[in-house]
């Protein structure tokens, strides 16, 4: 089985006095190629983007009763396209209470594929662009942009559904330049966090750093490169970095060597599981920063090779200049003490 269920919805609100127009779409009953495209490319987008929030739904049902409506058309006491008509008429509520203006597209999907169960809802939008007509005519036409996600969400059922739930099976995409509508759409589902991205990044680079003093200065960068690996491959598929599976990546011949690290030193049990911020992790293999006019990156594995940093005169050395560079500043050097013509 893959798509069970696909229901497309427009909502549009171009005043704000005015009340949002809303048009109920019907479940499409058989998914086609063309709805296996739209969420196989919807569903890399939301993996792909960093900064999502993970919780799950409040338990204040009767102030946020989506999970309810989603619960029994899970369980087939009601269609899904009414859950989904239900949620859509909740967010216009919260719209038309709202100042936001927008145009767009709800797409919720039940996708259940072998072992994963989830729910998908997708925030889509129009753009506008220049067709060419049959009678060789140019033509304003509007289509899907199906290269930008801003707003979205999803269920992971397993997690939800199961003996024991978890904290961390609702996870969302709000977007920072839509943060109005994100509001209303984080509210409209219940959402409720139960994840501190930025404490679960820093967690989990001061235990690599402090992991990586306790091995051989050689092997030091090939455990940051090894975690920042395995980090992006969870990031791309959209799941949790779990210490178990990290400590198995970090050292083959002796697996458990980095969770009983994390055990001992840290208080990290082996079975976490951590969603951090890819763009932190980042500081696992390179380093980066810029201010006053200076900015600076390079790859972590130039430390103590062609990048020297002494903390106690603060001065940062670079002995293997990159030939581009190199070449502007000796134009510049000799441009400054080029003698000037005083004629």
């Amino acid at each position: 089985m893959a798509i069970t269920a696909f229901v497309i919805h427009r909502i549009h609100r171009l005043q704000d006095e005015e009340p949002a127009t809303l048009t109920l779409g019907q479940d499409t009953g058989h998914a086609g190629a063309d709805h296996e495209f739209l969420l196989s490319q919807m569903k890399k987008l939301f993996n792909a983007k960093p900064g999502k929030k993970y919780g799950r739904f409040s338990s204040e049902v009767g102030d946020h009763p989506f999970s309810r409506w989603l619960s029994e058309a899970l369980n087939e006491k009601i269609p899904f396209a009414r859950c989904s008509n239900d949620f859509m008429q909740l967010l216009k509520q919260h719209i038309d209470a709202s100042r936001a203006t927008l145009d767009g597209y709800v797409v919720m999907v039940n996708d259940q594929r072998a072992e994963d169960r989830r729910i998908y809802l997708f925030w889509l939008e129009n753009e506008s662009g220049l067709q060419i007509t049959r009678t060789l005519e140019l033509d304003t036409c509007d289509y899907l942009n199906i290269g930008r996600l801003e707003i979205a969400a999803r269920v992971e059922l397993n997690d939800w559904l199961g003996e024991h739930p978890g904290d961390s099976y609702l996870t969302l995409l709000a977007s920072r330049n839509q943060s109005e509508l994100s509001d209303l759409f984080a509210r409209t589902l219940g959402f409720q966090s139960s994840v501190d991205t930025e404490k679960e990044t820093q967690t989990l680079l001061e235990t690599l750093e402090q992991f990586a003093t306790k091995v051989e200065p050689k092997t030091a960068s090939q455990v940051y490169k090894k975690a920042y690996d395995f980090c992006a491959d969870q990031h791309a598929r959209g799941e949790a970095v779990q210490i178990k599976e990290l400590s198995g990546v970090l050292n083959e011949q002796e697996p458990g060597q980095f969770a009983r690290f994390a055990h001992q030193e840290m208080a990290i049990d082996g079975e976490a599981e951590f969603f951090p911020d890819h763009r932190k992790i980042k500081q696992l293999i390179r380093f980066a920063g810029k201010g006053k006019g200076l900015s600076l990156s390079f790859n972590s594995d130039l430390m103590t090779n062609a990048v020297h940093y002494d903390p106690q005169k603060d001065v940062l050395t670079i002995t293997d200049i990159p030939k581009g560079l190199k070449q502007q500043l000796v134009r510049f050097i000799k441009s400054v003490e080029k003698p000037q013509d005083h004629h």
